[in-house]
């Protein structure tokens, strides 16, 4: 039987675009931690933001190659930034960095939204205004050669595909539902699981919403076929942000 797998671009590893982006994601790093230590975040929440951030880095480790390989996204196999190898996939330094401040950082606001209660649609305004991010932030790396989606991948009209940041932006809202619900209840040194929950949420988010165009990208499936699985993965991704957009709601109903 003929393989439904396509095979991933050898790439080389441009430079100075790759350093460059590491440098841009250490400053991005840097500079929400430094609000978090000089300003009063630290004091009213503690080192929840610290601990979310080391969580979702350490998720990138466990979650990237694997996800890499069904959705389709290549990185270059010879990387002078390469922070590891696993499945086939070379994962530079600023992945799991990247990692930390996008999903740690959009969990963390996701949150403290939740937390004090907000409107529906100010929760998916903050959702569409996340993915945009996330899609810039990928898009860039393609437009700059260090890494992209490869075979025939639906909504990628330009830059990154949408689904993808959908998924991506929906992985940050349920950690941060998951902190809403959690926290309160990690005391002391409890807090340490802090650690591991980015790794279950993201991974489970990541895993379901994603299995529709996963399926379809990998089993040879028609052009408009695959478009459909794409517009289930985003579907998907929807459905959760119905449910934290809700949480928010009654938060907020709870408090009046």
């Amino acid at each position: 039987m003929e393989s439904t797998i396509t095979p991933m671009p050898v790439m080389p590893a441009p430079e100075p675009a790759g350093t460059i982006f590491l440098i841009g994601t250490c400053v991005i790093l840097a500079a929400i931690l430094a609000w978090w230590a000089l300003g009063s975040e630290r004091v009213r929440r503690g080192w929840v933001l610290p601990l979310v951030f080391a969580g979702t880095a350490l998720s990138a480790v466990m979650i990237e190659p694997i996800y890499d390989n069904t959705l389709l996204y290549w990185y270059p196999a010879e990387n002078p930034l390469a922070f590891f190898r696993g499945y086939e996939r070379t994962i530079p330094w600023y992945v799991p960095l990247g990692y930390a401040w996008f999903f740690g950082g959009s969990a963390y606001l996701v949150w403290r939204v939740v937390e004090r209660g907000a409107p529906g649609a100010s929760v998916w305004k903050l959702f569409f205004a996340t993915a945009a991010v996330d899609w810039l932030a990928v898009s860039i790396c393609e437009w700059m050669e260090l890494s992209a989606f490869y075979g025939n991948q639906p909504f990628h009209l330009f830059g990154s595909p949408i689904w993808f940041s959908f998924c991506d932006a929906t992985g940050g809202f349920v950690l941060g539902a998951a902190l809403a619900k959690l926290v309160p209840y990690l005391g002391g040194i409890k807090r340490l699981w802090l650690l591991i929950l980015p790794s279950f949420t993201y991974a489970a988010t990541l895993g379901s919403t994603t299995a529709p165009v996963s399926l379809a990208l990998n089993s040879g499936w028609s052009p408009g076929m695959i478009w459909i699985a794409g517009a289930a993965t985003m579907a998907m991704c929807m459905v959760a942000i119905h449910v934290i957009a809700q949480m928010a709601r009654l938060r907020q109903e709870a408090v009046l």
